[in-house]
């Protein structure tokens, strides 16, 4: 993976980015070549786009080295062929402000489950119920030995809906608005104590990697996503321009 800007560069992926400052800024523009194309997850890919997009998040996720890890949930047990409990964290929240709880994550699950296909490919239908507590109970109709690493599947994001009927999520992001053609976030306050040190942002979606590198080149982005290799000479040789190279890997 290859990115580039003018704060900071990356390539197996690559990107780039420019800076003449390293220090926190308080707005950062992001290309890269693909943006979600809505806030609603029962939309195709939608959960995967804004999740990596730092908007939304899941009950578990998947870390660095492989390792499956819980995220909103604390913690599941198999409870049955087809049934499993899991533990929602106590202190986790919208970007709202709103308090994660178990029925959230019953609704959540159950309207993914009923309107994205994505949500039945390893389980089928489900049935997910509150057993009092932070406990909820998931009955699939297909068996799993790994529900961990199922609800770590993209699909499976965790949100509810406020007073408007717009999606809130949980992620170190909130989005502020959103258009055709980018995206503006701002941090989202409740996800931990270092809102501070995390700027606004923009992510703009780029008609293609050629393209995303000339808006590096003339200093219109600060840091580039996923660029073709054939634009790293030329990128390279600008100032205040850093190139990084580092494995993507898709889990």
């Amino acid at each position: 993976m290859m990115f580039a800007s003018k704060y900071l560069i990356a390539a197996c992926s690559f990107f780039g980015f420019a800076s003449a400052d390293l220090g926190i800024a308080e707005h950062a523009v992001v290309g890269q070549t693909f943006l979600a194309g809505s806030d609603d997850p029962t939309q195709g890919s939608t959960p995967w786009a804004l999740t990596s997009h730092g908007i939304a998040e899941k009950l578990f996720t998947v870390q660095q080295n492989g390792e499956i890890v819980p995220q909103i949930a604390q913690g599941l047990e198999k409870v049955g062929d087809l049934a499993w409990d899991v533990w929602i964290r106590p202190d986790y929240k919208f970007s709202n402000g709103e308090q994660v709880s178990p029925q959230h994550v019953a609704d959540a699950l159950t309207e993914l489950n009923a309107m994205n296909p994505s949500a039945q490919s390893s389980l089928g239908e489900m049935k997910v119920t509150l057993q009092g507590g932070l406990k909820v109970r998931i009955e699939s109709e297909r068996p799993t030995h790994v529900m961990d690493a199922v609800l770590a599947e993209w699909v499976f994001v965790i949100f509810t809906k406020d007073e408007a009927g717009d999606f809130v999520y949980t992620g170190p992001y909130a989005i502020d608005h959103m258009a055709d053609d980018h995206i503006d976030l701002i941090p989202n306050r409740y996800y931990d104590q270092n809102v501070l040190q995390r700027p606004q942002i923009t992510i703009q979606k780029f008609g293609d990697g050629h393209d995303l590198a000339n808006g590096l080149r003339d200093g219109n982005i600060d840091i580039a996503f996923h660029l073709p290799i054939d634009t790293l000479s030329e990128l390279r040789n600008v100032d205040e321009v850093y190139v990084k190279s580092f494995e993507g890997k898709y889990t």
